[in-house]
């Protein structure tokens, strides 16, 4: 009687300890949420509404996600997390919100009248449960994959992903009760193409500008030196979110009152749009933060003999960063660029894990995160030797170029190295290659000379892990070395 528990316990655990098993169970999870809340939705719009309102709302859905993520390719986000953060909005995120703000203008309405209810609903009850129930995504992305969410852009990123499934899902019944609601006075088309304008066309951007507050937040969260400021960072950043989310519902609110469309035009235009274009311009120079600490950071690495000189300088460049993923395409294939990304995030968290302690100090997990960092590198090394040192730099420099050897001098560290910095190879693989001049081979990349038709070099760190790094075997499992997607 006492085992059973205990017994079904480990089941459960041994079940969801595999990674498919998590995603299928999440799939289902949020596909159920959807279906659910598409049911309660069917209710207002009807079946012709539901299936007209489904694509028209994804329609903008691919453009506003990718405007995000191109600030994200220094150090893109795993697909996983952004595939969770779109299905939480769409679904889990959605259904909570559908049901709060039902449950809730309801009661209001009950005690206050209808016209005082719609509005306290819109202004006061709405904001603060769709800004709740997006930001709780990016919330458990930060407490339960805290190793891939490291400053202010991810948390933007995320927090964007998240909205912009929301809008999806919130899009559906708005256009389908659209062409419900003109279908009664033959107007279907008309009424449903002017929504889709004001919410598929001029305001796509809103959902995701409003909670990118709370994703900003949270990102700074992580920076933070305690835990109090940490909590009243991610309370601020949500406060910011509930109450952008409140004016906007309250100027469209009086414009429909007022039966008088300027006044959420000129909100739209003179008060969202210069934010959002703020939001972009503040990503951008986040992005731009990483790459120049890539730029001035892995020098020391270099001089440790952890990498070569070229790798820093192609490393700081996204058109670089492309070109070396290109080559790693067509000579290892899919596996062989998969593993390319993951050495690009993890030379980028460890400049950026060292500019912070440049600025702050390093605190007591400083060494143990380098040293996993600096382990994943080398262990990835040998089955990418051929692209990472082949690539070389596109000039970025006053003429004349360097012939050989860093081009400048590493910048001076402000503080005393702190211990446990690199001093040397993991132990299993003896010491690190020294920073070697360029090669003599033409500044381009070329194919490794085992390459053949009928066989790839190995895509695994190796069959023998005590060798020293060198050029990839041709023999290998062909496996990714990066554990991670």
């Amino acid at each position: 009687m006492v085992r059973a528990p205990a017994a079904s316990g480990g089941v459960l655990r041994a079940f969801f300890a595999k990674p498919r098993h998590r995603v299928a169970a999440l799939a289902l999870l949020f596909t159920a949420c959807w279906v659910t809340a598409a049911v309660k939705m069917v209710d207002v719009t009807g079946g012709s509404g539901l299936a007209v309102g489904v694509p028209l709302a994804a329609a903008p859905v691919p453009l506003v996600v990718g405007a995000f993520l191109l600030l994200t390719r220094a150090r893109p986000q795993p697909w996983q997390h952004l595939a969770f953060a779109l299905s939480w909005g769409a679904g889990a995120g959605a259904l909570a919100a559908l049901y709060a703000n039902s449950w809730s203008i309801e009661a209001i309405v009950d005690r206050s009248g209808e016209e005082r209810g719609e509005l306290l609903g819109l202004t006061v009850v709405a904001p603060f449960v769709e800004e709740f129930a997006k930001g709780a995504a990016v919330l458990l992305l930060l407490l339960f994959r805290r190793h891939w969410f490291r400053g202010p852009l991810d948390g933007l990123v995320l927090a964007a992903t998240t909205a912009a499934g929301f809008a999806f899902t919130e899009n559906v019944l708005y256009f389908g009760r659209a062409l419900s609601e003109g279908s009664a006075d033959g107007e279907a088309a008309k009424q449903t193409a002017l929504v889709f304008f004001g919410r598929g066309i001029l305001t796509p951007f809103a959902h995701p500008l409003f909670t990118s507050a709370t994703g900003l937040a949270l990102g700074l969260a992580v920076l933070a030196r305690n835990r109090i400021a940490a909590v009243a960072l991610g309370l601020c950043g949500y406060l910011v979110a509930a109450g952008l989310h409140s004016a906007w519902n309250g100027s469209a609110w009086k414009s429909t009152t007022d039966d008088n469309g300027w006044i959420m035009l000129l909100v739209y235009l003179l008060v969202m749009a210069p934010l959002l274009a703020g939001v972009f311009v503040l990503g951008g120079k986040l992005r731009g933060r990483q790459l120049r600490s890539v730029a001035q950071q892995l020098p020391w690495y270099v001089q440790a003999g952890w990498m070569t000189w070229n790798e820093p300088l192609v490393l700081a460049s996204v058109a670089d960063r492309g070109r070396q993923r290109r080559a790693a395409l067509a000579l290892y294939g899919k596996p062989g660029e998969k593993a390319l990304r993951q050495y690009h995030w993890d030379a980028t968290a460890l400049a950026e894990l060292r500019a912070r302690a440049a600025k702050h100090g390093a605190d007591v997990g400083f060494a143990a995160e380098e040293r996993a960092l600096l382990d994943a590198l080398w262990t990835a090394r040998p089955a990418l030797e051929q692209v990472l040192v082949r690539t070389m730099p596109q000039p970025r420099w006053t003429p004349p170029p360097p012939q050989y050897g860093w081009p400048y001098p590493p910048p001076a560290w402000p503080q005393p190295i702190p211990a446990g910095a690199p001093t040397g190879a993991p132990a299993a693989w003896g010491p690190p290659r020294p920073a070697h001049q360029a090669p003599t081979a033409p500044a381009h990349w070329g194919p490794a000379t085992n390459w053949g038709a009928d066989r790839h070099p190995a895509l695994g760190p190796g069959a023998d892990p005590a060798r020293d790094s060198g050029t990839a075997s041709a023999q290998g499992s062909g496996t990714n070395p990066s554990p991670h997607g």
